[in-house]
């Protein structure tokens, strides 16, 4: 059996790769000529996810077309053709099984074949109703009439897909059952732990020698949060209930920390933050306005293989993020945190009866759940006074991960290939 696994986007597909690999299963990465190549969108590459991603580069290829408008319905904005789509085509033509994530369902439409199974991995589904196409579909712009064009190809797209394998309750749930498409509530195996033997010099050279200093100080309880900026609200753009799908709270955790302080003025304690995020400014205001730049440190936006890195080794807590919004799954670097054991905060949509009613198995046994600020100081405290300077793991997440995501859940998917091809054999 083949498998060619269609697009790259936080190298999700990139790790389901490797899962496949190890269970023999001859598989090829196709990655959209907008997800990594020349440094465009480089979290979309799969030497963003891997220190060792050279080692499986023959089985990654960069299509000729971007994962965008003009490889469905051109530009006519900008006078430019739809793309010439038979190089794609022929590509995939020798493979048994396609999954695909993005554009995909709409690339199969035009070239006139089902795609085998589709997997969105934006909150809403990708160029349907996730916030940004909805923000371009609801405003008089140059895109509207072609996002119009592109949504219709995209919805009809998945209506002649095989399978639809859908990861997310809420958002992406709702709009699936409004369009009345038939789907399996299933994960997708999107991290591949790796254990590095680098040394942090070697591992970490996107950051300065002093921050490096900072992260590895063993004396330091230290908090990585490496979520986007994005938590004011702006109502020229966003109804409430779209942002609140994909709202982080990222003020709820700069506060608690700072309550943090105010009860333990002399802790040794230290927040790492990511450098990007439409509101990162506000959130630089929001750290100067409660005084507590001395005990924040800003991080560049890191490859995956680095913060992997940085958790395994130097965090006494990290936070995954903070949706509030009901039934919508975690991501950010949850799965990093489950994967790896290290305690986290993580805001929790759903009951351990409802999750295991979606999916077939429980919540991991510890997540840190975070609602509010003063959710965000407790959780600070609980894991501060058990600081020491080797960070606790937690076992029982490591082993949850092991047993109902990595390669177990890989088995579910190549169970749901064999069907898939059986029922094609039949049809033949």
């Amino acid at each position: 059996m083949k498998v060619a696994l269609l697009g790259n986007t936080c190298n999700n597909n990139f790790a389901f790769m490797r899962y496949l690999l190890d269970l023999g299963i001859d598989t090829h990465l196709f990655l959209y000529s907008n997800e990594g190549k020349d440094d465009s969108n480089p979290i979309h590459s799969p030497s963003w996810d891997s220190f060792s991603s050279e080692k499986l580069k023959n089985r990654i290829s960069y299509l000729e077309i971007p994962n965008g408008l003009i490889s469905i319905i051109g530009r006519p904005d900008k006078l430019r053709l739809p793309l010439n789509l038979s190089s794609f085509s022929e590509a995939i033509s020798e493979y048994d099984i396609c999954v695909g994530s993005g554009l995909s369902p709409a690339l199969f439409k035009r070239i006139k074949r089902k795609l085998d199974i589709f997997y969105p991995y934006s909150i809403g589904i990708e160029w349907v109703g996730e916030l940004e196409n909805l923000k371009k579909l609801s405003t008089i712009n140059l895109e509207l009439p072609f996002r119009k064009i592109l949504l219709h190809y995209q919805v009809e797209g998945i209506r002649n897909c095989r399978k639809i394998i859908n990861w997310m309750p809420g958002n992406s749930e709702d709009v699936l059952k409004r369009l009345s498409i038939p789907f399996e509530l299933m994960h997708v195996p999107v991290y591949y732990p790796e254990d590095s033997k680098l040394p942090p010099e070697d591992a970490l050279k996107q950051i300065n020698k002093s921050l490096i200093e900072k992260i590895t100080d063993k004396n330091t309880f230290k908090i990585f949060s490496f979520m986007r900026h994005f938590w004011d609200y702006d109502s020229k753009n966003y109804d409430h209930k779209t942002w609140a799908s994909a709202n982080k709270n990222n003020n709820l955790l700069i506060i608690g920390f700072q309550k943090f302080l105010s009860e333990f003025p002399n802790a040794n304690a230290k927040l790492f933050l990511s450098e990007w995020g439409t509101d990162l400014k506000k959130s630089r205001k929001l750290i100067s306005e409660l005084s507590i730049e001395e005990n924040v440190e800003w991080l560049p936006l890191l490859p995956r293989s680095n913060v992997s890195y940085i958790l395994s080794k130097y965090a006494h807590l990290a936070v995954g993020e903070f949706i509030i919004s009901p039934y919508e799954m975690w991501g950010n670097t949850s799965w990093e945190c489950i994967a790896l054991g290290v305690p986290f905060m993580q805001s929790v949509n759903f009951s351990n009866s409802y999750f295991k009613d979606k999916f077939g198995y429980p919540l991991p046994p510890q997540i840190l759940d975070v609602k509010s600020i003063e959710d965000v100081t407790r959780n600070i405290i609980n894991c501060y006074s058990k600081f020491d300077s080797l960070p606790n793991r937690i076992e029982e997440n490591i082993s949850w991960f092991n047993r109902y995501n990595s390669h177990a859940l890989a088995k579910r998917w190549a169970i749901i290939f064999e069907k898939i091809l059986k029922k094609k054999s039949v049809a033949k």
